[in-house]
């Protein structure tokens, strides 16, 4: 119409009129969405600020969405917070997002926000502030490998080698439980404690069947009276049962003990609790030591489990072959790292692993409640988690089976991220030891093998590129730098000599990460 101004929506961006898709907005636009009572209303689009603009609430009309009276965050995202909601303001007042961000438990770190050196420092430990207290923040490598300041140490060597008194007892029935052994020595009886795992009940691996009993008591003079206690009760005529069945009494020693339970251990003598190698004999080789216990021992011991009518002995007794991994676990000789390899090791480990899956079945089958319970299981778990020779992922691996949390797994000195130690057969962290310091480590360790491996030439670079999808790069390139090489000749590997590859990886990789002055 002549004199009439031309309709302000024909130059907006958002006009309806002009066809297909305005060439400044995207599919994805705000216009795109609006509802059709919206579209061209001047009331929709505000110039001044080149937004659009939501409808009068008070105007009468369709929209997409009702008037939202939640607390507002002015365009900032809200951080996370375990606090509840903030109540709603029907006022229509804007919550402040600084005020979330003080309530939160991490704060966001935006381009509004940063943290001080100070607010940095308050985060960390006492322990690694003062590691890094220097004018790079890098210590130096002589520094960084002190003994109070290394954060990793050899698993299997954590094992103590300790003899205590023992006192046997022969002749028991083979259905005899833990708790009438302890209840047959009397309450004032100076034994180990329950975490301990005092009570050794014999058994074969191969027929499961039920020999003789050891008890270790805290010393030597604890198990000597008890062993007097019950000669005089014979004297005054009363004769010591267990059951319906008299039993022997007598003073043992942890080398019968020892004995008794690796029967297959070859070449050795047992000096206490510590083995004595003989030298190799090449005209006698079947006396040659060949390992503590065979794979075929683990193998039959689960197979008393999962087949419990084809072994007599532990069908009427099905709590022995756990017990008797317990006992295996905790009495096994982790300390001599340079006679145990990895494959003896896995095979251990496996079996505990069967054995753990059977008996979680069994407890919730309930198949049998006296005998097969969550006390069983408690004790399984503890001694598997505190067994030294395992490594971390190996326990992780338990903790998953056995269904325990994260501070659970940290009773047991596990570190935060266990399922990442994927290259470790023999490094563990050190009791103690703060988590950010252990992370600090293994963050220069992964950084440096990652411009490690930036170096290297292009075919070597992309071979390693593509082997790295594969696996966890927690540790960065570390493997690599170790280069093991799998097979029959990594099981024959001892674990003496993991730890020595291991941590001479480590003080290469820091050697080439931290000043050495």
């Amino acid at each position: 119409m002549k004199g009439t101004a031309p309709c302000v929506f024909d130059n907006s961006p958002f006009s309806t009129t002009g066809t297909g898709l305005p060439g400044s907005q995207s599919y994805q636009s705000v216009a795109t969405l609006s509802s059709p009572v919206t579209h061209g209303r001047a009331e929709s689009i505000n110039y001044g600020s080149g937004g659009l603009m939501s409808p009068d609430h008070r105007r009468l009309g369709t929209f997409t969405e009702p008037r939202n009276y939640a607390p507002r965050t002015s365009g900032r995202p809200l951080a996370v917070s375990n606090e509840p909601p903030p109540k709603f303001d029907l006022s229509g007042s804007v919550y402040p997002a600084e005020q979330s961000l003080q309530n939160s438990v991490v704060p966001y770190v935006g381009h509004f926000y940063s943290q001080s050196q100070g607010q940095l420092q308050d985060l960390r430990s006492n322990h690694l502030n003062l590691l890094t207290a220097t004018v790079s923040g890098l210590p130096t490598l002589q520094a960084a490998l002190q003994p109070e300041n290394f954060p990793f140490l050899e698993g299997a060597r954590q094992a103590v080698a300790v003899n205590h008194g023992v006192v046997k007892l022969r002749n028991i029935p083979f259905a005899t439980k833990r708790s009438e052994v302890i209840a047959f020595l009397g309450r004032n009886s100076k034994i180990l404690n329950d975490s301990d795992e005092p009570v050794h009940i014999i058994m074969e691996r191969v027929t499961s069947k039920t020999m003789d009993a050891y008890v270790e008591f805290v010393s030597l003079d604890d198990a000597n009276k008890a062993v007097e206690k019950h000669h005089q009760h014979i004297l005054n005529g009363r004769v010591s049962r267990l059951g319906d069945r008299p039993v022997d009494v007598e003073l043992s020693s942890q080398e019968s003990l020892m004995r008794d339970l690796f029967p297959l251990a070859r070449g050795i003598v047992w000096n206490g609790v510590t083995p004595q190698f003989k030298p190799f004999s090449h005209n006698e080789p079947w006396e040659n030591f060949k390992g503590f216990v065979s794979e075929e021992e683990m193998v039959m011991l689960v197979k008393h489990v999962e087949v419990p009518h084809r072994s007599p002995f532990s069908k009427d007794c099905p709590q022995r072959p756990y017990e008797c991994l317990i006992s295996t676990l905790k009495k096994f000789p982790w300390y001599a790292t340079d006679r145990i390899t990895i494959g003896q090791r896995r095979a251990a480990f496996k079996a505990t692993c069967e054995l753990l899956r059977l008996l979680a079945r069994s407890i919730q089958k309930q198949d049998d409640p006296v005998n097969l319970n969550n006390q069983l299981q408690r004790r399984l778990v503890n001694a598997a988690m505190k067994c030294p020779g395992f490594t971390p992922l190996m326990k992780d691996d338990i903790a998953c089976i056995a269904g325990l949390s994260d501070m659970d797994e940290r009773a047991f000195n596990q570190p935060r991220f266990a399922s990442c130690w994927r290259h470790q057969y023999s490094i563990s962290p050190k009791p103690g030891i703060s988590f950010d310091v252990l992370e600090w480590y293994i963050s220069i360790i992964r950084e440096q093998t990652q411009r490690d491996m930036v170096n290297r030439q292009h075919s070597e670079r992309t071979i390693l590129q593509e082997k790295s999808m594969e696996t966890d790069m927690y540790w960065g390139y570390f493997w690599a730098e170790l280069g093991y090489s799998f097979g029959p000749a990594f099981d024959q590997m001892t674990l003496s000599q993991a730890a020595h590859a291991e941590f001479s990886a480590v003080e290469r990789i820091l050697a080439r990460a931290l000043p050495s002055c």
